[in-house]
């Protein structure tokens, strides 16, 4: 763990540190025009920057009155600049090129309305954008920002922070081994050299894996898909690939490997219909919704939700929560914590009225159970982590699974607990162990700890703790902390699983 980027991470949402990395390379781009480190005019740079966004924020206001959908505004703040940094700014008097930028710049937001499945865009709103400015008008992108050293170092530690925190090192790690192995197979041995200094100092390839191949809605979940996806981009991307006289640029690799998890995923986007609010534990609360379909998950899994809040804050107005409800249930449950001063998403929330509707897409997450069911398993939550085991229990209730699994569930107080009335079902009914950790503890029980959930409290209950797998969800600090503590009991790295999804509520 990195002692101060850990907990930045942990704070802000993964659309909030997108958008914080390209405008850190906006910026910087601007400011190193005036010492010429950079090869565009920083008047036609901010010129060109004021053209896409003013484009962008009125196409997506348009489109969204409409149709009459939310939208996430630090969605569209990102696709404007990720324009501004890769097609080549222009002065007023180039109308052709204010043509470009502004066709670019509604092309890629009616992408996001109008090219979309179940209310899901299919394909990259930035590589489609500049697609069209190339073919319809030739304007093409440059991807002036990838080749450009004085912003390699914003373009690499941004880039890194971006895919730790979206955790798609795999993904990435394939788009780029792809991208070397067609570069490399197409050039002359001797050639072999400047290949690969062009392909990681001169190309768009980091920046354009960074910023545009860890988009989440237009890109495969699953491990295995994902990886194929990111191999199938970085090698369309080679710039020696080619059909006849046509050498492909970078976003038309990126349509192609948009189109590819299309086909190989159709989930779409969710529309949640407000049935009923139920108050489960202090400040604690399960709403319940209606999908208007299926929701296809596997119980531990999590989602985007995005909610029309009027006047977002920092944190914006789309989030990841878990599924607090099990694929069995006909209805689907989101489990919320509120804290004092919440933030505007969790305001909204709270101010939700059943018929009110929130959208949800991108399921995803492996914090799943295991597919034996003789792994013996140990289930480790704080506060509001409990959600995910909500899910797993109900469903092993509904299966009838009997697998050997305990529960370690840690408050501050007997009224901080939530679902007591379902694990002590799945206690009778399956024989799951629950073991409540309350630190003020006023009550007494055979399965109430005093104090917190430690070392020796697992040593006591679970003295067979070497033989199981441990899944720890909660509060970042409390998972890294037990993280710990099971490797200094000796448990495998390979044992123990984290409920980890790209920020907190």
């Amino acid at each position: 763990m990195i002692p101060f980027i850990d907990p930045m991470l942990n704070r802000i949402t993964m659309y909030r540190l997108v958008l914080y990395y390209v405008g850190a390379l906006l910026l910087a781009a601007f400011g190193f025009g005036f010492v010429q480190l950079v090869p565009h005019d920083p008047t036609a740079l901010a010129f060109s920057g004021v053209i896409i966004l003013g484009t962008c924020w009125a196409a997506n206001r348009l489109f969204a009155e409409i149709l009459d959908v939310p939208v996430n505004s630090e969605s569209v703040m990102i696709t404007a600049i990720i324009l501004a940094l890769i097609i080549p700014p222009v002065v007023a008097s180039n109308l052709m090129g204010i043509a470009g930028l502004v066709l670019a710049s509604v092309s890629a937001i009616a992408s996001k309305f109008l090219i979309a499945y179940r209310r899901r865009h299919i394909f990259n709103p930035v590589a489609l954008g500049v697609a069209v400015s190339a073919v319809l008008i030739d304007q093409p992108a440059t991807w002036w920002v990838g080749g450009n050293m004085a912003l390699a170092s914003i373009v690499l530690i941004g880039g890194l922070l971006v895919v730790r925190k979206v955790q798609r090192f795999d993904m990435l790690g394939a788009y780029i081994a792809a991208n070397l192995a067609i570069t490399l197979l197409t050039t002359s041995p001797e050639n072999w050299l400047e290949a690969i200094s062009q392909t990681f100092l001169s190309s768009p390839l980091l920046f354009a894996g960074f910023a545009m191949l860890t988009e989440p809605l237009t890109a495969p979940q699953a491990v295995w898909p994902r990886i194929a996806y990111g191999a199938i981009v970085g090698a369309l991307s080679s710039p020696n690939v080619h059909i006849g006289a046509w050498y492909l640029t970078p976003e038309q690799a990126f349509l192609f490997g948009n189109a590819f998890a299309f086909a190989i995923s159709r989930e779409g986007r969710h529309k949640l219909t407000l049935h009923a609010v139920e108050k489960m534990a202090e400040g604690c609360y399960d709403f319940i919704f209606h999908s208007d379909r299926k929701l296809a998950f596997r119980p531990g899994q999590y989602m985007d939700w995005t909610l029309d809040v009027d006047h977002a804050d920092e944190r914006g107005n789309r989030r990841p929560f878990t599924i607090a409800s099990a694929p069995t249930e006909d209805k689907v449950r989101l489990g919320v914590k509120f804290y004092p001063q919440p933030s505007a998403f969790k305001r909204n929330l709270a101010g939700m009225r059943p018929g009110d509707v929130i959208y949800a897409s991108h399921v995803a997450g492996h914090f799943t159970l295991p597919q034996k069911q003789d792994e013996k398993l140990v289930f480790i939550a704080g506060g509001i982590g409990i959600t995910p085991f909500r899910s797993m229990v109900q469903d092993m209730l509904h299966r009838q699974d009997k697998r050997d699994a305990i529960l370690l569930y840690g408050n501050n107080t007997v009224e901080d607990i939530a679902y007591f009335d379902l694990f002590s079902e799945a206690e009778s009914t399956l024989g799951l162990r629950t073991i409540y950790a309350l630190a003020q503890n006023k009550v007494a029980g055979r399965n109430v700890h005093t104090g917190f959930i430690d070392e020796a409290l697992i040593r006591r209950e679970i003295p067979d703790f070497s033989e199981r797998t441990f899944y720890l969800s909660g509060p970042h600090a409390m998972v890294v902390k037990f993280q710990k503590t099971l490797r200094d009991l000796g448990v495998p790295r390979r044992a123990i699983k984290v409920d980890y999804f790209p920020g907190f509520a």
